[in-house]
């Protein structure tokens, strides 16, 4: 009787942690990541994957940066965005990795 109760206790613990696992990962997914070029005055925003959501770029790095200094500024506060992004995941994914449970004993 005790390895029924042992097994039932490894179950409930394991709904349990699936379902802090969901509400991780649904909290995880409203987030957003921002990402910073030019002093601040450039700021990317993706989504939970890494997608870009919304860029803003200060008329003061409009008219100081040419075309390829921007370019470069603009791509620099994506991928620091994305990072964050990819940074979070891996954050969430290891979380999420369930306890070691013992092997059940049948």
């Amino acid at each position: 009787m005790d390895e029924i109760t042992d097994a039932q206790a490894r179950l409930d613990e394991l709904i349990a942690a699936a379902e802090r696992a969901e509400a991780r990962v649904e909290e995880w997914s409203a987030r957003t990541f921002t990402g910073q070029a030019d002093d601040g005055r450039i700021t990317a925003t993706t989504d939970f994957l890494g997608v870009l959501v919304s860029l803003e770029i200060s008329p003061l790095s409009r008219r100081r940066l040419d075309a390829t200094a921007l370019a470069d500024a603009i791509l620099a506060a994506i991928n620091a965005a994305e990072e964050a992004a990819a940074a979070a995941k891996d954050e969430l994914m290891d979380d999420l990795r369930p306890p070691q449970f013992g092997r059940l004993r049948m």
